[in-house]
């Protein structure tokens, strides 16, 4: 998804999936009137450009690449677990065609991430990079350094107003913590290697 805002400045703000994406997009909605690409949930520059036309200055958040493989592997098994409890306290959300609201298929969700563990899902994933989306953005807010450099946008903006914190992800410890060999880390820095050399991070 990418939000854009013409006044008081022309800016689009690319949302790259578990960068706090939802934080941003509603900061922005709650403040500003917004045009959305409510086609794409996620969209790249190129796309964004294609439904919203000129989207001035651009800017995304990137984080750790271990970190957002962590991030994508808890959100997994959190997502599928919020889906089953929403069907259990209300039954008439049960739908076998939907998959969201399938319990059998949450739970089967749930049942082979934890038994393949951080370990198997980081071998078989295929998630993209970060860089794809980022690459074409004017500025990179560090996850890391959110609030100092969220400054950026809001001076830009005039608009100091606080940020929320939506869609965060719960019972997650340091990401360090998944990292049980030197092969794992190996693996992040195969797989996310435009990332690590396009921003310089390291484990």
């Amino acid at each position: 998804m990418a939000v854009m805002i013409n006044e008081p400045f022309h800016c689009t703000f690319v949302h790259i999936p578990k960068n706090a994406g939802n934080t941003v997009s509603n900061w922005m909605r709650q403040n500003f009137a917004t045009k959305t690409t409510k086609t794409k949930q996620h969209c790249n520059v190129d796309t964004a450009q294609d439904l919203l036309g000129d989207l001035g200055w651009k800017f995304c958040v990137i984080r750790n690449p271990w970190d957002y493989a962590v991030s994508w592997y808890t959100f997994k098994i959190d997502v599928a677990k919020v889906r089953t409890s929403m069907v259990q306290e209300n039954p008439k959300l049960a739908n076998s065609r939907k998959e969201k609201y399938n319990v059998e298929k949450q739970q089967n969700q749930i049942d082979r991430l934890e038994a393949e563990g951080f370990e198997g899902w980081l071998k078989r994933t295929s998630r993209g990079t970060q860089y794809s989306w980022a690459k074409n953005c004017d500025y990179w807010i560090r996850l890391e350094n959110f609030a100092e450099d969220f400054i950026e946008v809001q001076t830009r903006l005039n608009c100091f107003e606080t940020l929320g914190h939506a869609n965060k992800t719960r019972n997650r410890t340091s990401y360090k913590d998944y990292y049980t060999s030197q092969e794992l880390i190996d693996i992040v820095a195969k797989k996310w290697k435009a990332d690590i050399d396009a921003f310089g991070y390291d484990f």
